[in-house]
């Protein structure tokens, strides 16, 4: 594989030619890649999809060498100055690889762990296969962002509009969700141990294949969730209010329904489970 991304990164800067320190750029960048490569095969991916989402993390071999001079694009005849804060030269390709891979929006496969992306405008966004451990997000547009294979430990998205957003396959354990638009987003194949709604909007919400044990969702309001192949063991809807709330395959019975109100059809479908609804109120 590490003679499969050199033979990437040479392609990638062939239009250059032999420019000054290309060896040691393509050494550093080759470095980058293989890290994320083995990053991601640990999380799962086969062989070819770990390449093919390392090599589209890499952006644009034009945007990296602008960043090496800034002043104008890097010429082969043009040596690679450090920067004029003293710089190193790994410090200056880290930086270029961050600038790439955000360009038009697009975050997949970067490290931000720990970043504060709060009151930002990131509809659309691709965060897929990132690293967002600890990440901020609160009051972001989050509209329709993807979260494909992302790590979110600890990550928050309090009072964030993520209207569409896609969690798949995602370690989102420990997510902060506070009063967040959650309309129509999905959660598919997802960690949410410990994960808080608190005030969330769940309205057309998909928890799909995904681990919800012990979750709270109490005093809330859930209108047309779904919650399809996802264990429920423990799950709270003390005091909640479900509207349309569909259980596909999935077994609430150790769930909590305790002076949880719902519709009939919500009500008629949790009996089916033998789910214990003693203290449930029929709206």
């Amino acid at each position: 594989m590490e003679q499969k991304l050199h033979t990437f990164l040479e392609q990638a800067f062939a239009p250059y030619g032999n420019f000054p320190a290309r060896a040691e750029v393509t050494k550093e960048l080759l470095s980058n890649l293989q890290d994320k490569y083995t990053d991601l095969k640990r999380q799962g991916l086969s062989d070819d999809d770990a390449y093919r989402a390392t090599v589209e993390s890499f952006g644009d071999a034009a945007e990296i060498m602008e960043q090496l001079s800034p002043a104008q694009p890097v010429k082969a005849e043009r040596p690679v100055q450090p920067a004029a804060d003293g710089g190193t030269l790994r410090q200056i390709m880290k930086e270029a690889f961050r600038q790439a891979k955000h360009s038009s929006s697009r975050f997949a496969s970067t490290d931000l762990r720990q970043t504060d992306l709060s009151d930002s405008d990131l509809a659309a966004a691709d965060f897929s296969f990132s690293a967002l451990q600890g990440a901020t997000f609160d009051a972001s547009d989050l509209t329709g962002a993807v979260f494909t294979a992302a790590a979110l430990t600890g990550a928050r998205f309090e009072e964030a509009n993520l209207a569409g957003a896609s969690f798949i396959a995602s370690d989102v354990q420990e997510g902060r969700f506070a009063n967040a638009n959650l309309t129509d987003a999905t959660f598919k194949a997802s960690a949410l141990k410990g994960a808080n709604f608190t005030g969330a909007a769940l309205r057309g919400t998909t928890f799909m294949e995904s681990d919800l044990s012990g979750l709270s969702f109490d005093n809330q309001t859930l209108t047309g969730v779904t919650f399809e192949r996802s264990s429920l063991k423990r799950t709270s809807f003390k005091n909640a209010k479900l509207m349309d709330v569909t259980f596909r395959h999935s077994d609430p019975k150790e769930a909590v329904f305790e002076g949880a109100t719902m519709d009939k059809v919500t009500y008629a479908m949790l009996k089916n489970t033998k789910a214990d609804l003693s203290g449930v109120t029929i709206a």
